[in-house]
């Protein structure tokens, strides 16, 4: 199986997920200030463990309850395995962890170089990016 989906629409739902957990780490963030008698937050590898399960949650939850972030919803794509069900929570978390590698640029040269058209945390997830016609499923 190839993915169908191109490396600019990849990035255009990158983008808008990145919005998005930017607000719940925002959120986070209050929370956490207004737990610590609104004092900031000094130890950014406590922040850091405390936001990641967080996106690590939103990921994960949406890939494999229902095949999309907000952020492919947008851009008319789901994440599949090969045979077109849903991904799993193993899945998941290969996909979410090698993502972070993939997103220091690494992981989308790889794209370009392998016969399926997956980037890094594609390829090694078995996971695949397509395209969603609605139009055809309503007709």
């Amino acid at each position: 199986m190839k993915s169908n989906v191109s490396f600019f629409r990849r990035i255009g739902s990158i983008s808008y997920d990145l919005f998005l957990v930017f607000s719940f780490v925002f959120f986070i963030a209050g929370i956490i200030i207004l737990i610590n008698n609104k004092e900031p937050i000094t130890n950014p590898f406590f922040f850091f463990l405390v936001t990641l399960p967080v996106m690590y949650s939103y990921f994960s939850i949406s890939w494999v309850k229902g095949k999309q972030t907000l952020g492919m919803r947008a851009w008319k794509f789901e994440i599949i395995q090969e045979d077109g069900g849903n991904i799993t929570y193993w899945q998941s978390a290969i996909r979410f962890f090698l993502a972070i590698i993939s997103l220091a640029g690494i992981g989308f040269i790889f794209q370009f170089l392998n016969k399926k058209k997956l980037p890094f945390h594609d390829y090694y997830s078995q996971t695949y990016l397509m395209t969603i016609y609605k139009e055809l499923d309503e007709q």
